[in-house]
C-alpha cells in the first residue's frame, strides 16, 4: 500500500511539473508572437492584452490549457490607407486641395496616430479649404469630369479594404476651431466641410 501511494505521490508531483510547464511555454510563446506582431510592419498602434479573460494581467498569470490574447489596433493603419485614397482621387490644379486633407482626433488637428489611444476619442480627415464642399458635391467647375466625391469614393475604397476592423463613414463637419467668415445669409450646412469619420470597432 505504501508503494502504491508512493507512486501515486510522485505521479502527480510529475503532473504538477508538466502542467507548469504547459503554462510557462504558453506564456514565453505568447510573448514571442506578440513581440514578432509588433516588430512587423505595419506595426499596430496599441493593443490590449487579456489572460483567461483578465484584461491587463501579465502572461506568466495564464491557467493552465488557458487562454492568452492580444487585441491590436490597427486604426493608425486605416487612416493612413484614407489618406493615400484621399490624395489619389483628389483633382490636382495647383496642389493645395490634395495637400490640404487633415486629420484630427477629438477635434484637434494632429500629424498621425502614433500616440493615439482608444480613449483619445474619434478620429476625422476633413479638408478645410473653403471650396472642399463644392468639389465633393460637383459644383466645382473642374478640367476632369469625375473629379467630384473624393470623400465618397475614398469611403467605399477603405471600407472594401478595412471595414472588418474599422467604421468608415463620410459625413459633414464643421472645420473644429477655424474661424470661418461668411455672410449672414449663408447657411449652416456650408460652414460644413466633406469628412470621413473611422472608428476603430
Amino acid at each position: 500500500m505504501a508503494r502504491i501511494r508512493s507512486v501515486s505521490v510522485e505521479f502527480g508531483a510529475e503532473i504538477v511539473r508538466a502542467v507548469a510547464a504547459t503554462s510557462a511555454d504558453l506564456a514565453a510563446f505568447a510573448r514571442r508572437e506578440h513581440a514578432r506582431v509588433m516588430r512587423d510592419e505595419p506595426r499596430p498602434s496599441s493593443f490590449r492584452r487579456f489572460v483567461d479573460g483578465k484584461e491587463g494581467a501579465p502572461e506568466d498569470a495564464v491557467k493552465p490549457f488557458g487562454v492568452i490574447e492580444y487585441h491590436y489596433q490597427r486604426l493608425a493603419e486605416v487612416v493612413q490607407f484614407a489618406m493615400e485614397s484621399l490624395f489619389a482621387f483628389s483633382p490636382v490644379l495647383s496642389g493645395e486641395y490634395r495637400l490640404s486633407h487633415t486629420l484630427f482626433v477629438d477635434g484637434a488637428p494632429v500629424r498621425d496616430l502614433r500616440t493615439w489611444q482608444p480613449s483619445d476619442g474619434e478620429v476625422v480627415i476633413l479638408n478645410p479649404l473653403p471650396y472642399a464642399r463644392k468639389i465633393e458635391m460637383g459644383k466645382q467647375k473642374m478640367r476632369l469630369p469625375g473629379s467630384d466625391k473624393v470623400y465618397q469614393q475614398a469611403e467605399q475604397v477603405v471600407r472594401r479594404r478595412f471595414g472588418n476592423v474599422a467604421s468608415i463613414k463620410f459625413t459633414y463637419r464643421p472645420v473644429a476651431g477655424a474661424s470661418v467668415k461668411v455672410s449672414k445669409r449663408a447657411a449652416a450646412s456650408d460652414m460644413r466641410r466633406p469628412a470621413l469619420v473611422i472608428r476603430a470597432y
